[in-house]
């Protein structure tokens, strides 16, 4: 942990689902994911809210995106793909749905899991 990067996080991906035709709806469990990298340091921002669809009066301005920057040396180009799961040392889950690598390593456009 460091001044610039002051969380933990791991990172996982989702096992395929298997059969054939529909298949029911099975939702991301914690339990059947693959972890690829735990303990990196990170830095979580807030990037505004997608936009709210219904525009009802009590709605919030819509989805939090967030923003999780993740040092170079830690995720090798082409290690995080979209649907990828963060977990954040608070317990927070996030679903990737941007990842963007660059000389100083990985953002990922995330949106929080909620239980």
């Amino acid at each position: 942990m460091s001044f610039i990067y002051p969380r933990t996080i791991s990172i996982s991906r989702p096992n395929p689902t298997t059969g054939i035709g529909a298949l029911p709806y099975q939702g991301l469990d914690p339990t059947d994911e693959t972890v690829l990298f735990t303990g990196i340091p990170a830095s979580i921002q807030s990037r505004g809210a997608t936009a709210n669809k219904a525009g009802l009066p009590a709605d919030t301005k819509g989805t939090p995106v967030w923003v999780i920057i993740i040092p170079l040396q830690y995720c090798p180009n082409g290690s995080i793909l979209e649907r990828d799961v963060i977990t954040d040392d608070l317990g927070n889950r996030y679903q990737v749905a941007a990842a963007y690598w660059n000389s100083l390593g990985y953002q990922c456009e995330s949106e929080k899991l909620q239980t």
